[in-house]
């Protein structure tokens, strides 16, 4: 499957055989410290989507589980 990933200013086109939760984990791991992260991922076979593009064919998975499953801690204090 060839998944387009999106959160935030994050994007990556991913080609695997991985269900869409573990491409989002991946996806993850390849953000910097440039990336702004939104709170959900949003995963389609169809290309990059959004809040306002996502339809019922998109995945939406929310940015703290995917963090959860990727061992990372998110800082929910105002910097």
């Amino acid at each position: 499957m060839k998944y387009y990933i999106k959160c935030g200013t994050l994007e990556l086109k991913y080609s695997t055989d991985k269900n869409p939760l573990d491409a989002a984990v991946t996806t993850l791991g390849e953000s910097n410290k440039f990336d702004v992260l939104d709170e959900h991922f949003y995963i389609d076979e169809r290309g990059f989507r959004d809040y306002t593009s996502a339809d019922k064919l998109t995945q939406v998975i929310k940015l703290s589980k995917v963090c959860r499953l990727a061992g990372w801690e998110l800082n929910t204090e105002d910097e």
